[in-house]
């Protein structure tokens, strides 16, 4: 073996200013450094440790430093700690997916230890190899619990040498369609079960291992993360719906990411949302951070994301990392990886309105960016004393070939780095800090109730992994907890820490929950009031309502809703008493108008929910009226004959509704609610209490009276918008449909309710509507065009109608979008298709033009960029805009890379044949003679506004237009075969395909 010396740097930044300072990182000896079969081809450019170092620009303050790098470890994704203070890390070489020509797997696990002064790890020894895309690992007991395609894993060591000898699958059936979202980070949380993200597509998840419990059937993955027990029986799904990346605090707060959202909380509990009809998996997440178009990076790198229209946002969030690093009093620190953009963001994370929020520094610079595009930070860990670990794969291409354009799936350059690796330090001081080890129950005891949240993690990790409820501690070391419990110098997150460790291991007395509960930290209260038996996360709340009760009138929302949640737990064991409906009362007036708590109130039981709107519905009630809509949706699927009998008794004098507007919308939105409830509840002639269909108009007709308030609503414009769509639907169920409901089509109505009205009108009165559009097609915008093609879509008698009507040119083509041209051709029934083929077939000319133009397709690869950037700017740039050049009118179609070349021909040739209902122009005559041109950019009762060719708007009274109507052609010129050569044409779809690659390589170049 050759031995190499290898020459590094510690970055030291203070006052912004760089320094460089060279040092020997230690020489790789025999049995330390592994070299892997290298796969790729050495790529040009300088990307050394001290290369990369040299490019470093880090928060003020901080210290970088090289904690390892290859071939100490190679393309690693993540890492944890164990107790005995090693740092476990998990690589990745075969990433993005196994070479045509590759015959092995090179995943493996690395135990890293000995840390000199500089931060770099000196003692390296593989734990496993050959392993199956390994993206997760945690130490347990003699082993390590690890995430691999499809399966999680405990590799044992049974002899103590420190590699491991024995394979047990735990658990299987996670998908492994994509490398990029498998399941991941399995992560010992402060309750002592091991959380795993689900890595968003799922599975059909078995217990293979006899210790778990057996289930008859796999278990959903879908839209969910994963937990087990390590010691056996408990697994099942929670709340969250993390892509990469898990991190999860002193009080078990779990937050996870995917690509575009860097922060994600799991708030409300699966087991509450499984037993509620009307909410779902997506309700027991939020976002915590930005996310989307909302978020914001700042790269120093050349970043290039997959999509250009995600620049300068969160495109490829992972490894997100909030520990319990404190800010300040009342704030603290989130990072969050963006390898897309080579950075690490730095967020504060706060309390707000009972919910976690998140906000990028107020900073220019991001907390850890490189100007080297080949760091790649995937995973962001822990370190001691505030510091952090970023986990950097070091790679020149970071994202999946999945998600890139056809003409990149291939680049050579995909598997560039996959030899390299490297993990940083970022810490203060010039020195890294020491290393604590937990390997005793002092140790332990001492840990827990550490300022430094890793510390502190490590206590609960050497604990669960010595002891169980069967198992327990010496008397000796659970009386020192107690103690540390209650006293008042141990920090919230040290009690938050015991008080789970004493739970899960049935030792936490009454007493001391009720202490918990008047703890003067908030973050102690919340915790107190949602506390489950042995915190299984399906187990019943170890409080009764009568005791939780008190907290929902707590100062603090958190502990509001905490207690929330669990009442609705328990609150389908027993009905709440007077006292608690009173509490939940004022609870729904205070926090009734906030996302999460409204939630939690509709998810009461349904005998509790009829009691709550029972009392909401007085006169000095100030409940939200959407709270008291999911109580009757509640009620009225449990009991509708009685809900209907309670809402009919409170409207009880119409005149009262009618003359009172607020009355009258509550009336209207209760009544939908009921109606909805009640027509969910499944019809039974037997039983108890049979439930038939005469039983269900009997109920309805109690609730005649508001038949016409909901007329009045409907064509009132005093009333707001979600009342008046909810008095539209009501009408659907009147025989026959009132006549008032033709009135909402007009032109001055808002466009939601002109939609909802065409959808009803085509569907029960379908003659009148049918000739009202073809009398008035000219008129009608495309918001309403969508929604009378998607009623026409609804039976085949009025999609044939619709067909006819354009055939025979009554309607014009444009009048059906390109999504739904496609849905008529590849219809089911064979009349329709047949129709939808021969209306939306290209006209002649046009073919003849494709067929001519074909070979340019040929060209895109070997096109002169430069030259289609100058034929985009001459033909195309006064109505679109790509790299800065042109205007934005028409569709963007500087993000084309999911059109084939193909598609953008097509849409240059024949730009009528469909046309996006957005993008129809509109021609508008004024009184004065003039013809104006353009896309509606908007309109009121009194105007209209275009979108002109350029970049300009105009607005034009309706008392100045004589004629306005949509035209079938597009804004876009046809033609462009008359003046463009079949090589122009070439040149030109070269440049919309390829003008992000120009200013490095073309994708040509990457893929020759």
């Amino acid at each position: 073996m050759k031995f190499k010396r290898f020459l590094s740097a510690l970055l030291v930044v203070a006052g912004g200013t760089l320094s460089v300072l060279l040092s020997s990182l230690g020489t790789a000896s025999l049995g330390i450094g592994q070299e892997l079969p290298r796969q790729s081809t050495t790529s040009p450019g300088d990307h050394t440790t001290l290369a990369t170092l040299r490019q470093f620009r880090v928060r003020t303050g901080k210290t970088i430093s090289l904690a390892a790098a290859e071939p100490d470890v190679v393309d690693p994704v993540s890492a944890a700690w164990g107790s005995d203070g090693k740092l476990w890390v998990v690589e990745m070489p075969d990433y993005p997916h196994p070479r045509p020509d590759q015959t092995e797997l090179h995943g493996r696990i690395r135990v890293l230890s000995n840390r000199d002064s500089s931060g770099r790890f000196q003692n390296m020894k593989t734990f496993a190899d050959g392993l199956n895309f390994a993206t997760g690992v945690l130490p347990w007991r003699d082993g390590a619990i690890v995430t691999t395609a499809g399966e999680i894993l405990f590799l044992r060591d049974t002899d103590g040498d420190g590699r491991s000898d024995e394979q047990n699958v735990w658990f299987s059936g996670f998908t492994i369609d994509n490398e990029q979202l498998r399941a991941n980070h399995p992560t010992l949380g402060s309750d002592g079960l091991v959380y795993v993200a689900g890595g968003l597509r799922g599975g059909q998840i078995t217990a293979i291992a006899d210790r778990f419990d057996a289930r008859s059937t796999p278990v959903s993955l879908q839209n969910r993360d994963f937990y087990f027990d390590p010691h056996g029986d408990d697994w099942g799904v929670v709340s969250g719906k993390s892509q990469f990346g898990l991190t999860i605090d002193d009080f078990n707060r779990r937050i996870g990411c995917s690509n575009r959202n860097p922060a994600i909380e799991s708030t409300i509990s699966a087991d509450l949302i499984d037993r509620v009809p009307f909410l779902n998996a997506a309700d027991g997440i939020a976002d915590v951070g930005l996310a989307g178009f909302e978020s914001s990076v700042s790269p120093i790198s050349d970043a290039w994301t997959t999509s250009n229209l995600h620049a300068g946002q969160f495109s490829a969030a992972c490894g997100v990392c909030a520990p319990g690093w404190m800010a300040d009093s009342d704030g603290e620190w989130l990072l969050v990886c963006e390898p897309t953009g080579s950075l690490v963001q730095r967020q504060l994370l706060h309390q707000a309105d009972g919910s976690w929020r998140s906000e990028r520094e107020d900073q220019p610079t991001e907390w850890l960016a490189c100007a080297d595009d080949w760091f790649r930070p995937v995973d962001v860990v822990p370190d001691f004393n505030g510091a952090a670990l970023v986990v950097d794969m070091s790679r020149a291409v970071i994202e999946h070939p999945h998600w890139a354009p056809p003409e990149l799936k291939n680049r050579l350059d995909t598997w560039y780095g996959n030899d390299l690796g490297r993990i940083w330090l970022i810490h203060e001081g010039e020195t890294a800090p020491p290393i604590t080890s937990v390997d005793s129950d002092g140790a332990a005891l001492a840990a827990i109730i550490a300022d430094d949240p890793l510390t502190r993690m490590l206590a609960s990790s050497y604990w669960y992994a010595n002891y169980t409820p069967l198992s327990l501690p010496p008397e000796d070391v659970l009386e020192a907890l107690a103690v540390k419990l209650i006293d008042h110098s141990t920090p919230p997150a040290g009690v938050a820490r015991i008080a789970l460790i004493l739970n899960r291991w049935g030792r936490l007395t009454s007493n001391q929950l009720d202490l918990l509960r008047a703890h003067s930290h908030a973050r102690v209260r919340e915790l107190a009031a949602g506390t489950r038996e042995h915190n299984r996360p399906a187990g019943p709340p170890r409080q009764s309502v009568r005791q939780l009760t008190p907290a929902l009138a707590d100062s603090s929302p958190q502990v509001r809703q905490s207690a929330l949640q669990s009442i609705a737990v328990r609150s389908s064991d027993t009905d709440a008493s007077d006292v608690d409906i009173a509490a939940m009362i004022k609870l729904a007036a205070r926090d009734g108008n906030l996302p999460r708590m409204q939630k939690l109130l509709v998810s009461l039981s349904p005998p509790d929910s009829f009691n709550l709107l029972r009392a909401s519905l007085t006169e000095t009630s100030d409940v939200p009226v959407a709270v008291r809509e999911g109580w009757m949706l509640r009620a009225a699927t449990w009991a509708p004959s009685r809900s209907a009998t309670l809402l009919a008794n409170w409207i009880n004098v119409r005149d009262r509704i009618i003359e009172q507007s607020s009355d009258a919308e509550v009336a209207m939105r209760l009544a939908t609610a009921w109606k909805t409830g009640a027509a969910s509840k499944k019809l039974r002639k037997t039983g108890p209490d049979p439930w038939t269909a005469d039983r269900l108009r009997q109920s309805r007709a109690q609730l005649d009276a508001i038949d016409p308030v909901a007329v009045s609503l409907a064509v009132g414009e005093s009333y707001s918008l979600a009342a008046r769509l909810d008095a539209i639907a009501w009408c659907r169920t009147l025989t026959p449909l009132p006549t008032e409901i033709r009135h909402l089509v007009q032109p001055a109505t808002p466009p939601q309710l002109r939609a909802a009205a065409y959808r009803i009108l085509m569907q029960l009165d379908t003659d009148w509507c049918e000739h009202y559009i073809t009398d008035h097609a000219n008129e009608i915008p495309p918001a309403d065009r969508t929604a009378i093609v998607s009623a026409a879509q609804q039976q085949i008698v009025t999609a044939m109608w619709l067909l006819t009507k354009i055939e025979t040119e009554e309607l014009p083509r444009t009048f059906v979008d390109p999504a739904a041209m496609d849905w008529f051709r590849n219809h089911g029934n064979s009349e329709i298709s047949a129709l939808g083929k021969r209306i939306f077939a290209p006209a002649g000319d046009v073919a003849a033009a494709m067929q001519e133009y074909a070979p340019a397709l040929q060209q895109v690869a070997t096109a002169d960029v430069v030259s289609g950037k100058a034929l985009f700017a001459e033909h195309c740039a006064s109505c679109h805009r790509i790299d800065g050049v042109g205007h934005t009118v028409g569709p963007d179609i500087s993000d084309s890379r999911t059109k084939t070349p193909a598609a953008l021909l097509t849409a240059i040739l024949d730009p009528n044949a469909g046309i996006d209902a957005s993008y129809v122009t509109y021609l508008v005559l004024t009184v004065d003679g003039e013809t104006i041109t353009g896309l509606l950019a908007g309109e009121s009762r009194d105007a209209v506004t275009l979108q002109l060719a350029g970049g300009h708007t105009r607005r034009i009274d309706r008392d100045d237009i004589e004629i306005f109507q949509p035209s079938e052609i597009s804004l876009m010129p046809s033609g462009l075969q008359r003046v463009l050569s079949v090589d122009q044409m070439g040149n030109l779809l070269g440049y919309l395909k390829r003008w992000r690659y120009v200013a490095s390589a073309t994708a040509n170049e990457l893929t020759e």
